[in-house]
């Protein structure tokens, strides 16, 4: 799953391709970030409250996150932009390594690993290059360290970014629906 800094910068490239509907940056910022930041500010929320689904021992593939527990929840208004953004970090951590990291993800996982110094080694060029401000309550989270990283390549994360940023969100709640329609069947 994705760092905050790669959060920030699909938020940030989202809200640039879909001006019209972000209204209120910070809040959908503020988003973006909950669902790996709650946890870390309340220790009795865990990540699989958070991330709708399960939350257990990355390296042995039992994480699951449940997009439609979370479009079913009473609290959560898609019209604002907080909810916006925290649709958009579960779509992110669901896609980036059950899909698009895939084979990244499975060898971390043969390793006993885990992208987490990886993402430390991208993190100076992500904010870079999409002006990411680093907020002070995460900014302890963020580190910056001059390596390759071991499995993520920058160009395929650039691209990851890209394309995260392009999704549209409307479309993305009605193949959720269709999907629990087709489970109801």
């Amino acid at each position: 799953m994705p760092g905050f800094t790669i959060h920030i910068a699909i938020a940030k490239e989202y809200a640039k391709k879909h001006e019209k509907e972000i209204k209120n940056m910070d809040e959908f910022i503020e988003g973006t970030i909950a669902p790996d930041y709650i946890p870390i500010e309340n220790k009795n929320i865990s990540k699989s409250q958070t991330h709708y689904g399960i939350w257990g021992d990355w390296t042995k593939d039992n994480q699951e996150i449940h997009l439609d527990a979370f479009l079913q929840d009473k609290k959560v208004d898609l019209s604002r932009d907080y909810w916006k953004g925290y649709f958009i970090h579960l779509l992110t951590d669901d896609y980036f390594d059950r899909i698009y990291f895939r084979e990244e993800a499975k060898q971390a996982k043969k390793n006993h690993d885990t992208f987490h110094t990886d993402y430390d080694c991208l993190n100076e060029e992500i904010i870079k290059r999409y002006h990411v401000e680093v907020m002070e309550k995460i900014k302890k989270y963020m580190y910056q360290i001059e390596n390759e990283p071991k499995y993520l390549k920058l160009e395929k994360m650039i691209q990851f970014i890209e394309e995260m940023s392009n999704i549209n969100l409307e479309q993305q709640v009605e193949l959720i629906k269709q999907k629990r329609m087709e489970g109801m069947e």
